[in-house]
């Protein structure tokens, strides 16, 4: 394939995703669908989105034997820009997801779909669109907590002085000082106007 030739197929992935996919014929095809987007393509994803950041994707559809034969293994990777759980500044991971999906057609079904498997409620035509599958496995592997891998400043200082990190938020008046003792202001509140003269 051409560079030109893949320029035009990044160009053209956002629309198809967007088509609604008829899931029967798609398993029973073994219809594999591979490429990148844009994450700005993503609703829930564009507040993570790095500015050019990319979307790689491949999505294995199959018809298998049991009760739900309609699976598709969905691997998603991007960077995203998140959080950092300790200094609270922009952090930029590289996130990845792999999972394998059966489509059911209602949540009864959906209780009933065996451990392991993500079950997706299909609607009543059996379609569904590529890009809310990808969206959604790329929000599962989203970690909870998010972090820089080389210690954040002056959070690294603080904790290495033993001081307690609990909101994430660390008072600058407060770093560097515990050795100043944390009733002196009550006292000197509790003494009258004439008592320290």
């Amino acid at each position: 394939m051409s560079k030109n030739d893949s320029q035009d197929e990044q160009a053209r992935a956002p629309g198809r995703l967007t088509i609604p996919l008829d899931v029967r014929a798609a398993c029973r095809e073994g219809l594999v669908e591979s490429g990148q987007a844009p994450l700005a393509v993503l609703p829930r994803c564009r507040d993570m989105a790095l500015p050019h950041g990319m979307l790689t994707y491949e999505v294995h559809f199959s018809e298998g034997a049991g009760v739900h034969p309609l699976q598709a293994e969905v691997q998603v990777s991007a960077p995203l820009s998140l959080e950092c759980a300790r200094c609270r500044e922009p952090v930029t991971c590289p996130v990845s997801g792999h999972s394998t999906v059966s489509f059911v057609f209602s949540d009864d079904q959906a209780e009933h779909v065996d451990s392991g498997v993500e079950p997706v409620v299909l609607g009543r035509e059996g379609r569904i669109r590529l890009i809310d599958l990808l969206e959604d496995e790329l929000l599962m592997a989203v970690p909870l907590m998010p972090v820089h891998e080389q210690a954040c400043s002056p959070l690294a200082e603080t904790l290495s002085a033993g001081q307690a990190y609990e909101s994430g938020q660390i008072d600058e008046s407060v770093a560097g000082k515990s050795e100043d003792n944390p009733f002196a202001s009550l006292a000197a509140l509790k003494k009258g106007p004439d008592e320290g003269k």
